[in-house]
């Protein structure tokens, strides 16, 4: 099962590791990526309006197929050593709608409504790495958003179901299951799959607005990661370089135009809005029994950072909403602390892959995915050349 993730602001609701057995796992930094995972999950538009389509996508990631089953020895230095990968393929994505959903504690399992046909409360969108579902085959009459709050707020639910807010529209639960290639599930449905092999599965849940059409004008808009980079060089889809290491000491902790020679920088390049400059967009929030007419304010942005191997400085809240902020454009990558904080004894094999998420606290999302090319230095016994220290992991793995 699944875990709510760490992410203060979440469009997206990662549930992973609450079965008996996975307990060792949760040590690991929840950074570091080293089993099937649910990063992230994408709906553009993120509010679907009348006679609009969604398309769903997510950054599904099982990094076991860069792992060797035999592991390589560290101090070869030689990720090519491996030549038979734990897990081969893709996860197989399996993609439902839920009018709303039965919680964490019930795998985000649609919820049904005795007066709603069933077909209503959830349906299925298929499988694969995309989905998508037009409003008008959600919505068939323009009264059913209403009709269906009204049928919520009546329902006799559980008390884990919690009522959405309905002044914009109907918020709908994107329900996603990713189930690990080469995984047998030998006619069990995939809950009762994830629940016998929770490492082979992963859940997560989404929220998607069906606005109202005299809602329209209020709707969100995904930020955007245009690039990732290192040092002066922007990193190309599919194509691992080797990185630069770090230029300078840091002189001082705030100062991120500086790193450290031991850790490779790296820089996310994100717009949010159309011709927003460097603020975040503002919105309309939520009526409260505090605040009945909230002003305006600007959305809380942050960007969760990922990597396959290596430790991360983590992924830092962005208070102010502006899109310029230092604290969360740079990140710097370090392998050897993170090999004596772990007691790692195998390097990987293959390129090191970075993810960067960005979310806008209203259901805004995306993602951008890299790869870095990393040549190890484990068994040299002469002194390491400044511009290659970010590469040293003498001395560390056993």
């Amino acid at each position: 099962m699944i875990l709510p993730s760490f992410s203060r602001h979440l469009s997206s609701v990662l549930i992973a590791g609450l079965f008996a057995g996975c307990a060792g796992e949760m040590l690991e930094s929840p950074e570091t990526v080293s089993k099937l995972r649910i990063l992230a999950v994408r709906a553009e538009p993120p509010d679907l309006a009348p006679g609009e389509t969604v398309t769903l996508d997510a950054l599904v990631v099982d990094p076991r197929h860069d792992r060797c089953i035999e592991p390589v020895g560290a101090g070869s230095g030689a990720p090519a050593d491996c030549t038979s990968p734990a897990v081969v393929g893709s996860p197989t994505l399996y993609w439902e709608l839920c009018l709303f959903d039965e919680g964490a504690n019930n795998l985000y399992r649609c919820g049904t409504i005795p007066d709603l046909p069933s077909e209503v409360s959830r349906r299925d969108l298929g499988t694969g790495a995309t989905a998508s579902i037009a409003y008008n085959a959600i919505v068939p009459a323009p009264s059913f958003i209403e009709q269906a709050c009204s049928q919520l707020a009546s329902a006799d639910l559980p008390d884990f179901v919690e009522l959405p807010s309905c002044r914009r529209g109907l918020p709908v639960t994107i329900r996603l299951t990713a189930i690990a290639a080469g995984a047998d599930l030998a006619g069990r449905t995939t809950d009762q799959f994830c629940l016998d092999e929770p490492a082979d599965c992963e859940i997560a849940k989404k929220s998607l607005t069906l606005l109202l059409p005299d809602k329209v004008g209020e709707r969100n808009s995904n930020p955007r990661i245009e690039a990732l980079s290192n040092g002066e060089t922007e990193l190309e889809p599919g194509v691992a370089i080797v990185p630069v290491c770090g230029d300078d000491s840091v002189p001082e902790e705030e100062d991120y135009d500086h790193h450290d020679p031991r850790v490779v920088p790296l820089v996310a390049t994100v717009t949010v809005g159309e011709g927003s400059g460097s603020s975040a967009e503002l919105f309309n929030p939520e009526p409260t029994q505090v605040d009945a007419a909230p002003a305006p304010k600007r959305e809380a942005l942050d960007i969760s950072w990922f990597s396959t191997f290596g430790g991360l400085r983590g992924s830092t809240y962005w208070g102010e909403g502006v899109t310029t902020d230092d604290e969360i454009t740079l990140n710097q990558l370090e392998f050897k602390q993170h090999m004596k904080e772990f007691d790692l004894t195998a390097l990987p094999a293959g390129p090191v892959r970075i993810f960067a998420v960005i979310r806008d606290g209203r259901g805004g999302v995306d993602f951008l995915e890299r790869e870095l090319s990393i040549p190890f230095i484990s068994g040299a016994e002469e002194a390491v050349a400044e511009d290659q220290k970010c590469f040293d992991v003498k001395g560390v793995a056993k």
